[in-house]
C-alpha cells in the first residue's frame, strides 16, 4: 500500500497537506513546520520515503483502546534524526509533537483540521488490511505570498465537495 503526503501550504505554525492512498485522495494532514534546525516536538520530518507499520504506542494505544479503536498506531520508520513518528488523531500544531495528524480542512479553518477521529478511523481500516505500507512525504508548497489566497490545485480541489457529498432539496 502506498501513501503520498503532499505538503501544500503553511498556515501559521502548521503545514497543511493532502494524503493519498494508492493514488486516491484520503484526507488532509496537519504537521509542524519544517525547520532548518530541529526543535524537538515542533518540527516536521524531512521529505522522503519511509516504511510504515502498525505498532503499539506508549502514548496512544491505551487511550485509543478505551475509545474502541485499535491499539496499533501507524508508525514511520528510519526517519533520520526523529523517532516515534506516528500518524494519529489531533487538530492543531500543538497536538502533533512532530507527528502527522489527519482530518478535514477548509481554508477558512486556518491552522486547524476537523473530523480527525473519522479520518483516522477510515485510514486505519484500510492500513490494517495491508501487508506492506510505505509513505512518500514531499513538498509542493505554494509561493510564500500566495499560500492561502491561492492554494495549490490538489489542496484546493480536495476542499470541494464531491458529487456524492452534495445534498439537494426540493422546495
Amino acid at each position: 500500500m502506498e501513501l503520498l503526503l503532499t505538503r501544500q501550504a503553511v498556515v501559521g505554525e502548521a503545514t497543511i497537506g493532502t494524503l493519498e492512498l494508492d493514488g486516491k485522495f484520503q484526507c488532509h494532514t496537519l504537521e509542524d513546520l519544517e525547520r532548518a534546525e530541529k526543535i524537538h516536538g515542533k518540527t516536521a520530518i524531512p521529505p522522503g520515503v519511509y516504511n510504515v507499520t502498525l505498532a503499539e504506542s506508549p502514548k496512544f494505544s491505551k487511550r485509543y483502546e478505551l475509545q474502541g479503536r485499535s491499539r496499533l498506531i501507524p508508525r514511520l520508520h528510519d526517519v533520520q534524526n526523529f523517532s516515534g513518528i506516528l500518524i494519529h488523531i489531533g487538530n492543531k500544531a500543538e497536538d502533533t509533537d512532530g507527528c502527522i495528524l489527519v482530518g478535514q480542512w477548509r481554508p477558512s479553518m486556518g491552522a486547524f483540521i476537523a473530523s480527525s477521529g473519522k479520518a483516522y478511523d477510515a485510514l486505519h481500516a484500510k492500513l490494517s488490511e495491508a501487508t506492506t505500507i510505505r509513505i512518500t512525504v514531499k513538498n509542493h508548497m505554494a509561493a510564500a505570498d500566495a499560500r492561502m489566497r491561492h492554494p495549490p490545485k490538489l489542496l484546493f480541489d480536495s476542499t470541494r465537495p464531491s458529487f456524492g457529498d452534495i445534498v439537494t432539496t426540493n422546495t
